[in-house]
């Protein structure tokens, strides 16, 4: 990426990296969803506090601004979790408390043809989905500079949300025709909420789909079981105009040749993944990432400028934590990532 010293927003400095064009300096993220932008001490500063926020559109939309302005993340991004589909579609979700993120505790489906139970989602009545709507566009029309991030969850970890992981991985192999017609349901699913998330005003789209990790599925099970899908979700966000990127957990070099026809603009990546490396196998992709979130958590601040530095001069064209921040993180840790960002490679 070329890299010029010039001034614009957040927003245009995030899209510009995306489409490959020129700017100043890599943008510094933290998206929402699954890759979580809350921090305690920004909760006790606004009082706007987890597990209140999670279905309360103004609360949130306080607490993510002030997310901006106390850490310098230069996005605005929603919800705080990634159960906000599953619960839509019938799943029991607990709330958690002030460090703790909403979390699955009972599974809608005993087996992956109880898929044909559920009902389509409607973005504008079903769970928590109107509150995250009317959030985006608080943030959108307040804040027009700023990019406003709408959060998916892939089709895969929608689905182990919906069902015991154990039972559909081996569902994979046992009874994969019925799989892909659960997956093809959920892409459906996720594509309208999707659309209502941009008519809502989100500027770009980040897929999370942890569990389509090559450490579980390997490359065959990821082209078969994960790439489809994924693609066809970008695609539909590609015809509104929106740019996409898509992270997945944990080792991708086993899947990194069914990386190159992903069809997202960037790629986030986990901290075990060296960016040189990344880059040199999936050259076309904007990547992002991977500050250690423990790190980031537990510090030590010159550490983690040293990191976020290291990954700047790696050529990292989006700097990010890894897979979000814990809610424990200190506001000084996340100002020394985005204060590196903001300086520039040296």
């Amino acid at each position: 990426m070329n890299f010029i010293n010039t001034i614009m927003t957040e927003k245009e400095r995030l899209l510009k990296a995306l489409r490959n064009e020129q700017v100043g300096r890599p943008p510094v993220i933290a998206p929402g969803g699954m890759m979580t932008m809350a921090s305690k001490e920004v909760m006790e500063q606004t009082n706007c506090r987890w597990p209140a926020v999670h279905r309360d559109a103004g609360k949130m939309a306080t607490l993510s601004i002030s997310m901006h302005h106390e850490t310098g993340i230069e996005n605005l991004g929603i919800p705080f979790c990634m159960t906000v589909e599953a619960e839509a579609l019938g799943g029991e979700v607990e709330d958690g408390d002030e460090v703790t993120e909403p979390h699955m505790v009972n599974y809608p489906l005993k087996s992956v043809e109880d898929w044909r139970f559920l009902q389509e989602l409607n973005p504008d009545k079903d769970g928590r989905l109107p509150s995250i709507l009317a959030c985006t566009s608080l943030l959108s029309k307040g804040h027009p500079d700023i990019p406003v991030i709408g959060n998916l969850v892939g089709p895969l970890s929608l689905a182990t949300s919906l069902i015991e992981a154990s039972l559909l991985f081996k569902a994979l192999r046992r009874e994969p025709e019925e799989v892909h017609r659960m997956l093809g349901f959920l892409t459906d699913n996720s594509i309208r909420y999707g659309e209502a998330l941009v008519r809502n005003g989100a500027d770009l789209i980040v897929i999370s789909d942890p569990s389509a990790t090559g450490e579980i599925l390997g490359p065959k099970m990821f082209t078969e079981f994960a790439l489809p899908y994924l693609n066809q979700m970008i695609h539909r966000m590609h015809t509104l105009s929106k740019p996409v990127i898509v992270h997945i957990c944990g080792n991708v070099t086993p899947v990194c040749e069914s990386l190159k026809k992903l069809d997202a603009e960037g790629i986030s990546v986990d901290s075990v993944v060296n960016i040189k490396e990344m880059r040199k196998a999936v050259p076309d992709k904007k990547l992002m990432g991977n500050v250690s979130t423990i790190l980031l958590q537990n510090g030590p601040v010159d550490k983690i400028q040293k990191v976020s530095g290291n990954l700047l001069r790696s050529g990292v064209d989006i700097l990010a934590p890894a897979c979000g921040l814990s809610a424990r993180t200190p506001v000084r840790h996340i100002r020394a990532m985005t204060e590196t960002a903001k300086a520039g490679i040296q």
